[in-house]
């Protein structure tokens, strides 16, 4: 019994794959049967072309002049000088803050310190004048060499009571 049942299953196998075999072998069939349109292009065509060709002898032919790409070691020693030279225009210039800062304290004490009333409102004023917008003008000129904005000292003040009421309070 056992053997009827598996040579009637081995029998509708056959017939299904037969089926599908035969469909392969005709499709086969029809691919060979079919001409191919592909021509492959020589040179030959196409001088023996009617259209406009326009050969160029390598003597006449530009050659585009292409420049060479930085290598990495270049970009570097580039980069390198530039930071180089920012860094000491960085270093003159906060060495002009720290004297015209001390110039000015000079002046400003001894406005304070004389006694003449003419001198310190003509002279002394005019020339506290003259340093603080000196001071003013490359205090500007370093916060934009630095790409930041100057520094006023509001921004680095603590407001003591404000940090108290935002502490939590231990009972």
């Amino acid at each position: 019994m056992k053997l009827l049942l598996v040579a009637l299953l081995i029998a509708s196998l056959q017939s299904d794959t037969t089926a599908l075999v035969e469909a392969s072998k005709e499709a086969k069939a029809k691919k060979k049967s079919g001409t191919t349109t592909t021509k492959v292009i020589t040179n030959a065509d196409v001088k023996k072309s009617k259209g406009k060709l326009t050969e160029l002898s390598p003597s006449k032919a530009k050659t585009a002049e292409v420049k060479p790409e930085p290598s990495l070691m270049e970009k570097q020693a580039a980069e390198r000088t530039a930071r180089l030279a920012t860094e000491a225009n960085r270093a003159e210039l906060q060495s002009t803050i720290d004297a015209l800062e001390k110039d000015v304290a000079a002046l400003e004490a001894s406005y304070f310190a004389t006694n003449d009333l003419d001198d310190r409102d003509n002279v002394i004023a005019r020339q506290f004048a003259e340093k603080k917008a000196k001071l003013d003008a490359a205090k500007k000129q370093l916060a934009t060499l630095s790409g930041a904005a100057p520094a006023s000292g509001a921004e680095f003040s603590r407001a003591p009571a404000a940090e108290a009421a935002a502490a939590p309070q231990k009972p």
